[in-house]
């Protein structure tokens, strides 16, 4: 397994590093033992001895700062060097909370353990690793400064949802809206998914605020339903990764249905191939008992993901989203042409309707149209608005 490490040899008693030295790497024990010393009452005193497959000096993986042990070999003793270059890109992608919360667990264990008598020199924290350190601190206070507010903002009542209208491409009509969360910031203003959404994701925080934001789509549905005379409306929910393979979120759904009396066929659910990719087979299981209720799945941003012929052909998906980057530029671009004309013939064929989205322009339409794509969104139709709003825009004038 460490066959490309560089082996160091000891033989007992030999010093492998010692108390306030700068380290740059740790040591899997390959061969033989050592023993693990810090010195107390002006003496060195045994800690503990260990022997072949254990790791040792493993604080130098996470920063520079002084060796906080003496460590002796007990025998002869072969020892793989584990050089912190090895770490420093895996701690660059690692979680900043993580790395901060590794780094003040390690000032506290050298401040319990008297690290303060180090000597003055060569101990010096380099200055590259201090602005290190002071980047990740203000990463991780950002972070946890972010996942506190969304847990506020969900009992203060920070969000808002928005709609815009999906139109049929034939007559320029209503047939359905899409459901986007924003978040209104006490401070910061209003800010869009992008920016707080991944925050959600990874603290789980995306449940609540998922579940939040079906519950009260379902509650808006009925004055939504007025602003269409599709013969089929429906309405289209974001969901996540996180919650596509939450095995509670198809009862969650269902309790929903139930008690919005909503018909489930208008409900349709729109996610990602990221939520796919992840667990396929749980994803393929929580599709198949949602399509069971009679909810719709849309593949969302298809064509800008990971790989979208084998999700059609191998997930229950109902209607095909076309990406905006190959819609928008389809006018001036013949590749982009080809791309949307053969996704639309490709997904009727598999019995899925079509929705274009970034539908800015009345030339955009029509060639959509010609294409035989079935639906429409953009501002061309009208933009994300709330509830309050879209009953002024679409209120109809009193017949008295």
């Amino acid at each position: 397994m460490f066959d490309e490490f560089d082996r160091e040899i000891f033989t007992g008693g030999q010093l492998i590093f010692k108390y306030g030295d700068m380290g740059d790497c740790a040591y899997l024990i390959e061969e033989g033992s050592v023993e693990v010393l810090v010195t107390k009452d002006g003496g060195e005193q045994r800690i503990r001895s260990i022997g072949k497959g254990e790791l040792f000096g493993e604080v130098s993986l996470i920063d520079y700062r002084p060796r906080t042990a003496t460590v002796k070999a007990l025998e002869r003793t072969v020892l793989v060097p584990i050089p912190r270059k090895m770490m420093e890109g895996l701690l660059e992608k690692s979680d900043p909370i993580l790395r901060h919360l590794l780094l003040v667990i390690l000032e506290r264990f050298r401040h319990r353990n008297n690290n303060s008598m180090l000597p003055e020199t060569g101990t010096t924290i380099p200055p590259e690793q201090s602005k290190r350190h002071s980047i990740v601190r203000g990463e991780a206070t950002q972070k946890l400064s972010l996942a506190h507010g969304l847990k506020r903002a969900l009992t203060h009542e920070e969000f808002r949802l928005y709609y815009q209208p999906i139109c049929n491409l034939a007559d320029g009509r209503i047939a359905g809206f899409e459901e986007l969360i924003r978040w209104h910031h006490p401070s910061d203003g209003v800010m869009q998914p992008k920016d707080f959404l991944w925050i959600a994701e990874q603290t789980g925080l995306i449940h609540e605020i998922g579940l939040w934001a079906l519950k009260r789509t379902s509650r808006d549905w009925p004055t939504l339903r007025k602003f269409t005379d599709y013969q089929f409306p429906f309405i289209n929910v974001n969901i996540s990764a996180s919650q596509l393979n939450n095995e509670m979120f198809v009862e969650d759904v269902e309790a929903i249905i139930a008690g919005q009396n909503l018909n489930a066929a208008e409900l349709k659910l729109e996610l990602t191939e990221t939520a796919m990719v992840e667990h396929p087979e749980s994803a393929l299981k929580i599709m198949r008992r949602l399509i069971k209720l009679g909810c719709g799945l849309v593949l969302d941003d298809y064509g800008a993901g990971h790989s979208g012929l084998k999700h059609l052909q191998q997930y229950p998906l109902t209607t095909l989203k076309l990406d905006g980057t190959f819609v928008e530029p389809m006018l001036q671009s013949a590749q982009s042409r080809e791309i949307v004309r053969s996704s639309i013939a490709l997904a009727h064929s598999l019995g899925m309707t079509v929705i274009a989205e970034s539908v800015e322009t009345e030339g955009l339409r029509e060639k959509l149209l010609e294409m035989k794509c079935d639906f429409g969104q953009g501002w061309y139709f009208g933009r994300p608005a709330t509830l309050q709003e879209l009953a002024l825009r679409y209120a109809k004038p009193d017949s008295s």
